[in-house]
């Protein structure tokens, strides 16, 4: 076929040259700028993506921060509801806000006015302030009602100084409204949240959170000299608890500049093309050599182009993979490590001396470590994979297997696990038993010598969520190290201490994270420790599921 088109080629120029560069002229230029408009919509598109993503993610971040003010707000309200606000308002605001990283103040407000706020320090000139007052927090109060949840209000110029914003929940006692629980969180926390300072962008990305629709006060907009946010290469998410937008912007956008670049390349390729093509029609013995160099140049641009596709999807197939190729292919050479090792020190274990003896040893302690690592590994990257829907669960059933599979550590160390009378909850069968197995395994492998092992589980209902304990009288955990236990492949001891992989409790995290709740841990060096997890609450028909256990 190239053949052919190199014959007609030479004919046309050989008896119409001028005609016929012309015509490749805008023929060339045709194809050129079509590849070049290609450029523009894929890397248009990528760049969306991007911003995309990090909206999504900042979205994500911020509904996180927000998830810890709506439990703050709803015990506040079980206060009130239970006429305890008087004996108990300070001790449990005090608790909440410190362990809660995004909430900065927490307030009651009775029917119209501000009766209680912790911290007092600071914030003294908020009580007595009557909220529904001024006509922009009515209206955004009014939608809290409305809604009968937690609703935001701001971003606002705060009453006690500075800027943030304040939740509301709507609060009924013997059916009649009382008033409002508050929850403060201020503009320092949300930049946190976000990941970003004052500026409100970094390197890459800048970022605004702004009322839908202009809000109702002067000030709701989290930056306010940012007034092209929605323009450019941007994202917009919505967040419902309090009508924001909020929106990731490309700072530097390049797919416009590239797709020029190439389309400028490309009319300049045409033009010299075209001369070139003239040249050859006054040089006919050349003509057949430069048009194969062309088309062959042409034809690796193509490639190029498919290629950079082709590539973006091999990629995501090779993460794919990996996991089939750690639980196979890399197996299998450790397990023929172990074999011949094996075999060597039979055969020849009367030429050994003790010390190659023990060299075979540790080598063949270091592959079966290896393989216990890629299985945990492969473990890890099956966290969130379940097969199994979601079922009706007796956990007194399912912890009577998981202490069936431990039985023997159970018996060796003559360990005592407790745990009563259990609810039956609705979720996946199969994490939850690995969250238990790993941590009353963890229990029983970090024991204090000579004390026997005491393991004690309790579930107890908390409005839409199950809080799990698991409590230990072990060696328990420096507070240093509270979040990095959870980190992948991080020990806090050396195999000749306690003998793992460092993956347990990562596995216990994501399974946790990945069924909607969370999970931590308080404990002391030397005191023992409670491991803590939620879950949501979910009902399938489930008898019995008000109970606590």
């Amino acid at each position: 076929m190239n053949k052919v088109l190199i014959q007609i080629l030479r004919d046309l120029l050989q008896t119409r040259p001028n005609r016929t560069v012309w015509i490749v002229f805008l023929l060339s230029l045709l194809i050129t700028q079509g590849i070049a408009y290609r450029i523009y919509v894929v890397e248009k598109e990528y760049e969306f993506l991007l911003v995309k993503k990090e909206a999504e993610h900042i979205k994500n971040q911020l509904e996180d921060a927000i998830n810890q003010s709506i439990n703050a707000s709803k015990i506040l309200a079980f206060l009130i509801e239970q006429h305890l606000v008087d004996a108990y308002f300070e001790r449990v605001s005090g608790e909440l806000i410190s362990q809660n990283d995004f909430v900065d103040a927490l307030q009651l407000v009775r029917d119209n006015t501000i009766i209680k706020t912790y911290p007092l320090k600071g914030n003294e000139v908020v009580i007595g302030y009557s909220v529904l007052n001024d006509s922009a927090h009515r209206k955004e109060a009014m939608k809290a009602l409305k809604r009968r949840q937690l609703y935001f209000e701001g971003p606002i110029r705060l009453k006690q100084g500075g800027e943030g914003i304040i939740g509301r929940l709507p609060v009924y006692r013997n059916n009649e409204f009382w008033g409002f629980s508050a929850v403060i969180i201020r503009k320092e926390k949300l930049l946190k949240a976000i990941g970003t300072d004052n500026t409100g962008m970094n390197d890459t990305y800048m970022y605004q959170l702004v009322k839908s629709g202009g809000g109702t006060a002067n000030y709701n907009q989290m930056f306010e000299s940012r007034k092209d946010f929605n323009e450019g290469v941007f994202y917009k998410n919505h967040l419902a608890v309090g009508d924001w937008d909020v929106y990731a912007k490309l700072r530097h956008s390049d797919y416009l500049s590239r797709a020029l670049q190439f389309s400028f390349m490309g009319l300049l390729f045409s033009l010299l093309f075209a001369v070139f093509l003239w040249h050859l029609s006054i040089q006919p013995q050349r003509l057949q050599m430069l048009v194969d160099e062309k088309t062959n140049a042409l034809d690796r641009l193509n490639r190029e182009l498919e290629n950079r596709a082709q590539e973006l999807t091999a990629s995501n197939k090779e993460l794919e993979q990996f996991a089939y190729i750690a639980s196979h292919d890399l197996q299998e050479p450790l397990r023929t490590v172990s074999s011949f090792l094996s075999q060597i020190e039979r055969k020849y274990a009367d030429l050994l001396d003790e010390k190659g003896k023990q060299y075979i040893r540790f080598a063949v302690d270091g592959a079966k470590r290896m393989r216990s690592i890629i299985l945990d590994v492969l473990e890890f990257s099956r966290v969130g994979k379940y097969s199994d829907p979601p079922e009706t669960i007796d956990l007194n059933v399912l912890l009577d297997e998981v202490c069936g599979t431990l039985q023997q550590t159970i018996s060796e160390k003559r360990a005592i696990i407790q745990y009563g009378v259990l609810p039956k909850i609705f979720t996946h069968r199969s994490p939850m038993q690995q969250v238990f197995q790993n941590l009353i395994g963890n229990s029983l492998k970090y024991c204090k010598e000579g004390v026997k092992p005491t393991v004690r589980v309790s579930v107890l209902r908390l409005n839409n969520k199950w809080l799990f304990s698991v409590e230990d009288n072990g060696i328990g955990i420096d507070e240093e190290y509270s979040e990095k236990i959870f980190v992948i492949f991080q020990r806090l001891h050396t195999d000749d201490e306690y003998e793992g992989t460092g993956m347990g409790l990562a596995i216990v995290k994501k399974s946790i994270e990945n069924l909607g709740g969370k999970v931590w841990v308080e404990s002391g060096s030397d005191s023992g420790s409670t491991f803590y997890f939620t879950l949501p609450f979910m009902t399938a028909n489930l008898p019995g599921s008000e109970e606590n256990g």
